[in-house]
């Protein structure tokens, strides 16, 4: 089953790569669209890595589901491959930028809204992200100064703080990673009696699963998966 629109990720980056001036630090450029600290530059590569594969993530799904379209992708793929092969991260952002015609963003546009419609894969809105984000860093906060164990602590700490950099970083990695993360953290009462309890008796368990629910019906209207939030459904109600 498809779940991202790798189109309209593309575009989104690429929107903002065009605002910003050409005279500044390719690397700085690129830290700050791919919300990278400046220490992190094993970060910055491997995203960076992650947004020039989402034109090839591009075409294979325009190749298995629209394969008569597939020649109009040669007009934007050209100008992208010229601008990442040709970037200095250590020159100025006009290496990358200048390669970026107006028409690719143009053309990306119409192969994301052919992949939303028929497919109806679209992007999460950046303020629900936001908001799902705050509601898990409250959460993280109070669990942080409760009386709970501490090996649950641990544990809640550990998968929370994964499940917010995932998001944080949805716009480049896309859905995927989110689903795994929050699969594992529904299975684990499986396998955790005291995770369990914490889920179905304490109030911070509950809003845990809340919290989980809701990313879920977001990501049952982004990516029609409409089992996740009747899933965690059956988990608040046990």
């Amino acid at each position: 089953m498809l779940y991202d629109n790798p189109a309209a990720a593309l575009q989104s980056i690429l929107e903002k790569a065009i605002a910003e001036k050409h005279d500044q630090s390719c690397h700085i450029v690129w830290r700050r669209i791919l919300n990278v600290t400046p220490e992190d530059q094993g970060g910055l590569i491997a995203k960076l890595g992650l947004v020039m594969d989402l034109p090839r993530r591009t075409l294979i799904l325009v190749r298995s589901a629209f394969p008569n379209q597939l020649k109009a992708t040669e007009i934007w793929t050209a100008s992208l491959e010229s601008a990442f092969l040709q970037q200095h991260l250590a020159g100025n952002w006009g290496t990358f930028a200048a390669h970026i015609q107006p028409y690719c963003i143009a053309q990306l546009g119409l192969t994301s809204e052919l992949i939303q419609t028929r497919l109806g894969i679209s992007l999460l809105k950046e303020e629900d992200l936001l908001n799902v984000l705050s509601g898990l860093g409250e959460l993280l906060a109070e669990i942080d100064q409760s009386s709970l164990d501490n090996d649950l602590k641990a544990y809640l700490g550990r998968e929370i703080c994964e499940l917010q950099q995932m998001l944080r970083d949805y716009r480049v990695t896309g859905v995927i990673p989110i689903l795994k993360q929050v699969e594992s953290m529904a299975g684990h009462s499986l396998l955790d009696p005291k995770y369990s309890q914490f889920l179905s008796n304490h109030a911070l368990g509950v809003r845990l699963l809340e919290n989980l629910s809701a990313m879920a019906n977001l990501l049952t209207v982004a990516v029609s998966l409409p089992q996740l939030s009747q899933g965690f459904g059956g988990l608040l109600l046990r």
